[in-house]
């Protein structure tokens, strides 16, 4: 009973590692052009809108950041034991990743966003 509950928690814990993009895109809303070019540096691309507003887009790449598939197993001996192996995030390995977040600003401030990329990946850009 206990290595069950113990398993569940384990689970249920890593359910939520896959990130939040959402999260992460709403922690810029209402930010300064200068603050987000300070935390990720000069855009890649940008562009005027005839209405005056300005839109900028910024990407990063990597590597790791998914939740890998993984495995459960139970073994025997002197008792019983449960073992879990999962890739986590930000440790390396795995697909190349790539996070492109495009920031409309209207005077300084960011009004509309669109994140494109894993949400794993991207949800590590969250404001500080």
């Amino acid at each position: 009973m206990r290595s069950s509950l113990f398993v569940a928690v384990l689970l249920a814990g890593c359910a939520t590692l896959g990130g939040d993009i959402d999260a992460a895109r709403n922690s810029w809303h209402g930010a300064r052009y200068d603050e987000v070019v300070a935390k990720w540096g000069a855009p890649t691309r940008h562009v005027a809108l005839s209405d005056g507003r300005r839109v900028y887009t910024w990407e990063s790449a990597g590597s790791g950041g998914v939740l890998s598939p993984g495995s459960v197993g139970v073994y025997g001996g002197s008792g019983i034991g449960v073992g879990v192996v999962l890739g986590l995030p930000g440790l390396g390995g795995g697909e190349p990743q790539r996070c492109e977040r495009t920031f409309t600003f209207s005077g300084d401030r960011v009004v509309q966003q669109t994140w494109l990329g894993p949400s794993a990946f991207c949800s590590t850009f969250r404001r500080e």
